[in-house]
């Protein structure tokens, strides 16, 4: 009888050999942290609380001068508007348990292990960053579009007049879901080459935040899975810089087997567990985000 490998897979092969590297498995990597789409309040360590209050008045031509019924009438008193929004920080975390067998089973220093799992958590802390953008644009008081339609071009237009006519300007973002992308870029086809959208170029890619897709009519366009999706459509939204902001915290720990960079408030931990012949690596994050004024932002709704 003939010495096959079929025969050997038995005792003397294996069904399958391991690649010493490990692909990551899909997921949205994308993150409009440092993109100026939205405020950081920094972190509230030694303010006395965990929530920030941000306070907001109507200075700098909120209101205008108005004339008077003769020269030497008494001024009319103007009240000043004023207005506050709360930033509260909140604990999320994340934990893996490795076990020792699992861990010495691994080929080489890409195999999972504990210091792998925490520097993935890095990204992952990144992922929950990108929720609570998506969480934050869901709760514009103004939409536009409608969940049974595709995202068009007149949608894009009418949001945009929007925040016009609420007197915003400067730099407008928009974080989109990439299908709803693909459908106004269809839209934008569709329009006989009389609008034009700006793919992301090489060089923009180089320094945009991941996700960047390029602009359209003047906007800034992300993409994320992250955002929200119910009811058979997404919650997405633009809005003009300073109407989202975040605050953090860096926990102080002067104890235990911890690794972050100084005044991070991503923290990652060791920790051992012998009964079970586990090594706990547990991360925390402390952050918190909020609509600063809702006028400066509006919905996007489209279809799934």
């Amino acid at each position: 009888m003939a010495i096959t490998h079929a025969t050997l897979e038995a005792d003397m092969r294996m069904a399958a050999v391991l690649d010493q590297e490990i692909a990551l498995k899909l997921a949205d990597r994308s993150s409009i942290r440092n993109s100026g789409a939205v405020k950081s309040y920094g972190l509230i360590n030694g303010r006395g609380s965990d929530t920030m209050t941000i306070r907001i008045a109507g200075l700098d031509g909120y209101d205008k001068f108005a004339v008077d019924a003769t020269e030497v009438a008494e001024a009319t008193v103007t009240a000043l508007t004023d207005e506050s929004v709360t930033l509260a920080v909140a604990r999320y975390q994340l934990a893996r348990n490795l076990s020792d067998l699992a861990e010495l089973t691994g080929m080489g220093s890409n195999d999972i292990s504990p210091a792998r799992l925490a520097a993935s958590m890095v990204g992952e802390a990144e992922a929950l960053f990108m929720e609570l953008v998506g969480d934050t644009v869901a709760g514009f008081g103004t939409d536009k579009g409608s969940k049974t339609t595709a995202l068009s071009v007149d949608t894009w237009f009418d949001a945009i007049a929007t925040l016009q006519t609420a007197g915003n300007s400067g730099s407008v973002f928009a974080c989109l879901n990439p299908q709803a992308l693909g459908q106004l870029q269809s839209s934008v086809r569709s329009e006989a080459g009389a609008l034009q959208f700006l793919s992301a170029t090489q060089d923009q890619l180089q320094v945009k935040p991941a996700g960047y897709s390029g602009s359209f009519a003047g906007v800034e366009i992300f993409t994320s899975t992250q955002l929200e999706s119910s009811g058979g459509g997404y919650d997405q939204g633009m809005w003009a810089e300073g109407c989202i902001g975040y605050a953090e915290a860096s926990p102080v720990i002067a104890n235990g087997m911890t690794q972050r960079p100084g005044g991070s408030p991503l923290v990652v931990e060791f920790q051992r567990d012998a009964s079970k012949a586990l090594t706990e690596v547990i991360g925390h994050y402390y952050v918190g985000m909020s609509i600063i004024q809702d006028g400066m932002g509006v919905g996007i709704l489209s279809t799934t």
